[in-house]
């Protein structure tokens, strides 16, 4: 039986969650309809992240931008800028297809997928994730085509290519390569989140990127995005592009 808190806390989460899933819904929905240039600039984007907000992590993640985290409920688990920065740049490359590892929440699928079909029109985005069930940031109507798969792992989609890959799922070293391996390495550009993240340990994401560097070195462009307002390691956007 659960304990009196637990009882409590469900129905403050739930609600919680509405209410910032109502939060995204309306950053997508004026995403749709913004000037294009203005997804070229970040200080734009960086206002858009912190209006829909971020997730709810009590480590002491964020820094200064811990006032821009939800209470009790999902949202962008992302440091502000990183994202925005990391956004910039794919602005400026055409992007037809998409596909991110690792929904969690949603929010940062629902974010990117709002910005970048809106810069490319006919954009298809795919989020998998291997959790048997999709979070409430599914439940948004997207005007591009846009495909949430729940019990899904990259082994499924080995096979095609994409223009943009956001790996952000298992952040252990062997689920990192798996993942490039399979869809990552063929993409255009590949994304990775947390390659400076002093919490999933040097052995993961970080020590994969740095040895992705060494190993395609001359063969393609790295970009890395490690703004944090108190100079911490934590999370870090990689981006890898094809030359």
């Amino acid at each position: 039986m659960p304990s009196l808190k637990q009882l409590i806390k469900k129905p403050v989460y739930a609600l919680s969650s509405r209410f910032a899933t109502g939060k995204l819904e309306r950053v997508v929905r004026e995403i749709e309809n913004a000037e294009r240039e203005e997804l070229s600039r970040g200080t734009f984007l960086e206002a858009k992240i912190r209006q829909i907000g971020l997730r709810y992590d009590p480590r002491g993640l964020y820094g200064e931008d811990v006032d821009d985290m939800n209470f009790h409920a999902p949202g962008l688990w992302q440091i502000p800028r990183q994202l925005a920065e990391a956004m910039v740049l794919l602005a400026s490359q055409p992007i037809f297809s998409f596909l991110e590892v690792g929904t969690c929440d949603g929010f940062t699928f629902s974010f990117m997928a709002a910005c970048l079909s809106r810069l490319n029109p006919g954009l298809k985005a795919t989020t998998i994730d291997i959790a048997p069930t999709l979070p409430t940031s599914a439940r948004i109507v997207f005007k591009t085509p846009v495909a949430f798969l729940a019990g899904k792992t990259s082994d499924a989609f080995a096979d095609e290519v994409f223009d943009l890959v956001l790996i952000d799922g298992n952040h252990a070293y062997e689920w990192v390569a798996r993942d490039y391996q399979n869809v990552g390495r063929q993409a255009r550009l590949c994304m990775f989140h947390d390659i400076n993240d002093r919490f999933c340990g040097d052995d993961a994401v970080p020590k994969f990127w740095r040895e992705l560097k060494i190993e395609e070195l001359g063969r393609a462009d790295f970009h890395e995005f490690l703004f944090h307002s108190n100079s911490d390691r934590v999370m870090g956007i990689g981006i890898r592009i094809k030359r």
